[in-house]
């Protein structure tokens, strides 16, 4: 919508510089007896917009929503304005226009160059909540016992999440460090996950590790493989693109007593198994695994990708990326039809034979069907990041504001700006329902994942995870 807006804006910037345009509309309405028919055009112009931009949730902070009703009052006003005013007055304000046309159009004209590239920048202009502190709000709670949670998977006892501790990743961020963690689900306590390192037997051979290399986590993937054992797939920024295996596996513990009661403090670990690396030219991001341990992973943009690309193509939404499918006999080879701008979350459903994709820069999640490489549906959505799919339906965030909104928060520090959850109907596309939050201590989420009644929420910029009740009121 902004980006609608804000070409609106601009057109009507350049418009203005063609006077002849406009000395042709001058002289068809001086030559009209009666213009009551041009404020009743006014008014049914101005009521829509009005309504349209004051049903809005909290119109009020959002650039686009204050333009369109900013543009219905001016439509109003001059509807009354013809109404009520005798037309050999309103005839001889518009000859004076005409005669001091370009002083008029020229600050016009630049009034709306202004207001269309503050408005691409700009989506909410409302207050952002302080986070200094880890209280609840209004809607949401939280756990402030990670950093940065990019993505989120669940052991298969339903009793602890797999937390991806994002350190970064180009060219938005410097490129830091991360880790793996563990989170008990009914305490929201960090919980020791212990790793070992093993044999590449699951990835190419062509990489080692051990407990000192350096690992900068990103997306996650869990499943439970042919063989019976489970496998989780971690894409890796550090020291080259990869995806790493590990086989989560059950640790012999008792429960321990930890301020009064009985708590299962972990009973999982991690072995590493091998790892998969990327062609140099791709930059990955997420992965869904199958369970004869091949895998799926996006391919985001190209590795010298730029901040000066990144807000380009934030605004022409052109293609950047693909994804990738990988096995140990053929290694990485694209896939056909899915070339996007910023590829991100994807989830592949082995028993349907569909694969879903997040288009982070074109703002739209899509369905296909690879045997076809067909697209089946597209639901726009605005800075769409991780898939999940559970029980028929799919899960994802999005923002609700624009690139250049976060610079109204502290480096380095939680940016509480608004957001949405949405789930649709899997096969369907159908919206089923949609959570909004703008005035909570939290924001830039990256993944929602519902376990039980809850909903648990990352992000790739936060020390918290956020959760909220499916009880909580939805947003329409």
């Amino acid at each position: 919508m902004n980006i609608f807006v804000a070409v609106v804006f601009l057109l009507a910037a350049l418009v203005l510089s063609f006077k002849v345009l406009f000395s042709r509309l001058a002289n068809w309405l001086l030559s009209l007896q009666d213009w009551r028919a041009l404020a009743i055009v006014d008014f049914m112009i101005a009521v829509p917009l009005i309504i349209w931009s004051i049903s809005a949730p909290n119109w009020y902070y959002y650039t686009t929503w204050i333009a369109i009703f900013t543009f219905g009052l001016l439509a109003m006003c001059e509807g009354t304005y013809l109404l009520l005013t005798d037309s050999t007055v309103y005839k001889g304000h518009l000859q004076s226009v005409m005669k001091h046309y370009f002083r008029i159009a020229i600050p016009v004209a630049l009034l709306c160059l202004c207001l269309s590239v503050f408005i691409l920048g700009r989506a909410y202009i409302g207050p952002v909540v302080d986070v200094s502190s880890c209280e609840s709000g209004e809607q949401l709670s939280f756990s402030c016992v990670v950093s940065n949670p990019e993505d989120l998977a669940v052991t298969p006892d339903n009793q602890f999440i797999i937390v991806s501790e994002f350190g970064g990743s180009k060219p938005l961020n410097e490129m830091r460090a991360g880790s793996l963690a563990l989170v008990n689900v009914d305490t929201k306590r960090r919980v020791p996950l212990p790793v070992i390192y093993a044999d590449n037997t699951w990835g190419d051979g062509r990489c080692e590790k051990n407990a000192d290399s350096p690992f900068g986590p990103h997306g996650v993937d869990l499943v439970t493989r042919d063989d019976g054992r489970y496998q989780l797939a971690v894409v890796n920024h550090m020291a080259h693109e990869s995806v790493e295996m590990f086989e989560l596996v059950a640790l012999e513990q008792e429960p321990q007593e930890q301020a009064g009661d009985i708590e299962r403090i972990n009973q999982w670990g991690l072995v590493w198994r091998g790892c998969a690396v990327a062609p140099k030219e791709n930059f990955i991001n997420d992965v869904s695994l199958l369970a004869d341990g091949s895998f799926f992973v996006s391919h985001m943009y190209d590795y010298d990708f730029s901040t000066n690309d990144f807000l380009t193509v934030a605004i022409t939404k052109q293609e950047t990326g693909y994804v990738l499918h990988w096995d140990q006999q053929n290694g990485f080879s694209q896939v056909t039809g899915t070339e996007g701008a910023q590829p991100n979350g994807i989830v592949y459903d082995e028993e349907q034979g569909l694969l879903y994709v997040a288009f982070n820069l074109s703002d739209r999640v899509v369905v296909m069907d690879l045997d076809s490489a067909q697209t089946l549906h597209s639901f726009s959505l605005n800075a769409p990041d991780n898939l999940v799919l559970k029980d028929g339906s799919l899960w994802v965030t999005s923002v609700d504001h624009e690139i250049l909104d976060v610079l109204s928060c502290e480096d380095n520090r939680p940016c509480a700006l608004p957001f949405t959850v949405t789930q649709l109907d899997a096969i369907s596309f159908e919206h089923l329902n949609s959570w909004s939050f703008s005035l909570e201590p939290f924001g830039l989420p990256s993944v929602a994942l519902p376990l039980g009644n809850e909903v648990l929420i990352g992000s790739f910029h936060s020390n918290r995870l956020a959760f909220f009740n499916l009880g909580t009121e939805v947003t329409d």
